[in-house]
């Protein structure tokens, strides 16, 4: 966005972003509004998410366009208007998995602390990253994830029973459904990224999380049932027993997946890391064993991938995947790629003020979110085209602000040819 040409009082957090990039992608992603006014209104709140420093206030993002009536609008087009951010955020996942062909979907919690307790979701928790009980706001966010790119296509808000319960709380956030509630028992880390398979149609990717925090039985039984390939962290108190003995037929003891991983053999190759996080130096082995998943989520045949770092004993990262064609390096390249979302969520998310949401709305809360979402998938896709351009020098030209224009660039990894052989060391 060129600050000399469009808002000569703001700072612009990302000038390498076109505003006329800007403009035509916002237009596209927002045709879904059926109000000229309201993909008007759409387009001022993206540009000001993109323009402005600080905390993203409504009054902040209105003061591009004057403020005063400019406040008001934009209030009631997140707080009040009908419009659908699902409708949005479809297209968005569909546009960023075409571009982008990611690897995986990565599935982020988000912790929001929170005074009082009028704002929508919020209530009272115990969040094991902070080892207390906070008041916050609780979400989860699913991410289309590659090595060098990352962008987050759909979010559900968390709300506890006590919001689900409460009639008064319900009809003042305007909540009309048990959205980020019980969902038929499926784990909300689950439900949030099975939705972009059963009711937005896109080719199912491996689903990715930080499962330490969780709920493992349940995720793994709901994502077996829904036939997804998944990489999960795991706790070393998750409980697991070896395939060996339960596909004799024999009760196989069971045991925790640090003792499982630490008492295998690791003849396996010398894998060492390289990507996003740089070399890890010395080669280290990982150990591979083949074992039944949790009591209660089911009988199939999951592997256990434990990797330590080089010339330690003790594993560090534990990984549950049903993966077993894979190779235990792939499975590791694909769950480390969380890392790629945490550095994106706070390098750019936050930035973009996906946590500066303050209203009462549930819906309010969603299209801020949705909207945040469109912004970060301009960036995304800014940045992917200058390391795709930058190669090739200055004579290649392309229309990048159509559909399709990174198939033009990368037409191997367009075409789902799949993610470059892994790194062998």
């Amino acid at each position: 966005m060129d600050a000399h040409r469009s808002h000569r009082t703001h700072e612009i957090v990302w000038r390498e972003v076109a505003d006329d990039f800007v403009t035509e992608y916002s237009r596209r992603m927002l045709m879904s509004l059926p109000r000229r006014d309201q993909r008007e209104s759409g387009e001022l709140y993206i540009s000001g998410l993109l323009s402005l420093t600080g905390r993203k206030s409504m009054r902040s993002i209105a003061s591009i366009a004057g403020g005063g009536a400019a406040e008001q609008r934009l209030h009631h087009f997140i707080s009040k208007s009908p419009w659908d951010w699902v409708m949005v955020r479809r297209a968005l996942a569909a546009d960023l998995d075409r571009a982008l062909d990611p690897l995986a979907w990565v599935v982020r919690p988000m912790v929001v602390l929170k005074a009082g307790e009028h704002t929508v979701g919020v209530t009272e928790s115990f969040v094991p990253q902070l080892g207390r009980v906070v008041n916050c706001q609780r979400s989860y966010g699913v991410w289309l994830a590659g090595e060098t790119q990352s962008a987050p296509v759909n979010w559900r808000l968390l709300l506890s029973e006590e919001w689900l319960t409460d009639a008064e709380r319900r009809r003042r956030a305007e909540i009309r459904d048990a959205s980020g509630g019980d969902d038929g028992g499926v784990p909300p880390a689950a439900a949030v990224a099975l939705e972009l398979t059963r009711a937005w149609g896109l080719r199912p990717r491996p689903v990715i999380t930080d499962a330490r925090d969780e709920d493992v039985e349940a995720l793994v039984r709901h994502l077996l049932a829904a036939k997804v390939s998944f990489v999960l962290r795991i706790g070393g108190a998750t409980r697991l027993t070896r395939w060996s003995a339960a596909s004799r037929g024999r009760a196989g003891r069971w045991m925790t997946a640090q003792h499982l991983a630490e008492s295998t053999d690791r003849g396996g190759p010398q894998v060492g890391w390289v990507g996003r996080i740089g070399p890890v130096g010395r080669a280290a082995p990982f150990s591979v064993t083949d074992v039944v998943p949790p009591p209660g989520s089911g009988a199939a045949l999951l592997r256990l991938v434990g990797a330590p770092r080089p010339g330690e004993r003790r594993v560090r990262e534990l990984w549950l995947s049903n993966m077993t064609d894979a190779s235990s390096a792939h499975i590791v390249r694909l769950g480390r790629l969380t890392e790629r979302v945490d550095e994106d969520f706070a390098e750019i998310s936050t930035k973009l003020g996906v946590m500066d949401f303050e209203g009462r709305s549930f819906g309010g809360w969603h299209r801020h979110a949705t909207l945040s979402a469109v912004a970060q998938g301009i960036v995304t896709l800014s940045a992917a085209r200058d390391q795709a351009v930058e190669p090739h020098g200055d004579d290649l030209q392309i229309a990048w602000t159509t559909p399709g224009w990174l198939e033009a660039l990368l037409p191997g990894r367009a075409r789902g040819h799949g993610a470059p052989e892994e790194v062998l060391r």
